[in-house]
């Protein structure tokens, strides 16, 4: 166990390396972890196994790592700045959210009704298609120190998208 945590821990700081590397190349820092994470990750490098992913301690330290990015999508999201501009946003996200679902459910649909796999499936994919993470346009955000319209709108419309998803 406490290998696998100092494995955990070198990956971390390695990704940290990595980001600052390609940020050096004028790209966001974020994409530097991401390539850390597939390269180490179960499926090519095989250094965090499914043992580490299925530990206690793994899942506890992932939830914190979500809790932080949480409350940096919380603290981006201002509510008096939402209440002005909070219809533009829900009719964007709104608009959005319907079309992308109906589009790749369509598009599934079509796919599986010529496979002869269940219809159901395609609406599950639709679904699935609305689920965006925040946290990496958060983080780009923060790297650039972007402000404007589209920096504003952004994190609410990406938060709100998936509210959107899990109903």
């Amino acid at each position: 166990m406490i290998v696998d945590i100092l494995n955990v821990f070198a990956i971390i700081c390695i990704a940290m390396v990595v980001g600052q590397i390609v940020a050096k190349v004028k790209l966001p820092a974020i994409l530097g972890w991401l390539i850390t994470g597939v390269i180490f990750g179960p499926y090519l490098a095989g250094i965090i196994d499914m043992e580490i992913i299925n530990a206690q301690w793994y899942k506890i330290l992932i939830k914190l790592f979500e809790c932080f990015a949480g409350v940096m999508i919380g603290r981006e999201i201002i509510f008096k700045k939402l209440a002005k501009t909070g219809k533009q946003i829900v009719g964007i996200t709104f608009i959005q959210s319907i079309g992308t679902f109906l589009f790749v459910s369509l598009v599934f649909g079509i796919v599986f009704f010529i496979q002869k796999i269940p219809l159901y499936l395609a609406f599950i994919f639709g679904g699935i298609a609305l689920a965006t993470a925040p946290a990496p346009a958060l983080s780009i955000v923060n790297e650039y120190h972007t402000n404007g319209p589209v920096t504003k709108t952004l994190i609410p419309l990406a938060a709100i998208d998936d509210v959107i998803g899990v109903v």
